[in-house]
C-alpha cells in the first residue's frame, strides 16, 4: 500500500492516463464537506483499472496554513465514460446527503461493474462533535435515506450497505 497526502487539480484524463492506469485502488481523505466530488470522476477516466474507490470527508477538516485554498472544483467527467472495473465504492462521512446520493448517481451510470457501495458514518474527532452519540444517529439516519434513494424505484444490482 502506497500513502501519500497530495492536493489532486484534476487535469484531462489523457494526461493522467500514463501514471494511473495501474492504479487498483485509490483512497482519497480530507476531502472537504463544502466541495462537489464530481471532480474525482476524472481517476474514474484516467484508471481503467482501478476496482476500489474510497472518499473520506469531514466537516472540520483544517486547511493548514501552508496549503491551497478550499476551493470547489468544477469538472465534467465525459459523458460517454463506462468504465467496466470499479468494484467497490467507499464513502466515509456521509454529511450532505444530496450532493452524496447525486454522487453516487453519477459513479453508478459510469462504473458499469460496480457491486457494493458502503456508506459510513464520520469517525470520532477530538476537533468536533463527531462522536457525539445524537449526531451519530442523525448520520445513520442520512445514510438510510441516501440508500432509499438509490434503491427506490432502481433496477441496478449494486448492494448499498450502511457501515
Amino acid at each position: 500500500m502506497f500513502l501519500l497526502q497530495i492536493w489532486i487539480q484534476p487535469e484531462p484524463p489523457k494526461q493522467c492516463i500514463a501514471i494511473f492506469r495501474n492504479l487498483t485502488s485509490v483512497c482519497l481523505f480530507g476531502i472537504f464537506c463544502e466541495c462537489d466530488l464530481s471532480w474525482s470522476l476524472f481517476i474514474l477516466e484516467a484508471a481503467p483499472a482501478l476496482h476500489d474507490l474510497a472518499l473520506s470527508r469531514h466537516s472540520c477538516v483544517k486547511t493548514p496554513e501552508n496549503s491551497a485554498e478550499k476551493t470547489n472544483v468544477v469538472w465534467e467527467p465525459s459523458k460517454d465514460l463506462k468504465h467496466p472495473n470499479l468494484k467497490v465504492l467507499q464513502i466515509f462521512g456521509c454529511g450532505d446527503e444530496d450532493k452524496v446520493t447525486n454522487y453516487i448517481r453519477l459513479v453508478m451510470e459510469r462504473a458499469v461493474g460496480l457491486l457494493i457501495i458502503r456508506l459510513y458514518g464520520e469517525n470520532p474527532c477530538t476537533y468536533c462533535d463527531a462522536g457525539n452519540l445524537e449526531r451519530s444517529q442523525a448520520e445513520k439516519a442520512g445514510r438510510r435515506r441516501i440508500k432509499e434513494q438509490l434503491t427506490h424505484g432502481s433496477s441496478s444490482s449494486v448492494e448499498v450497505i450502511i457501515c
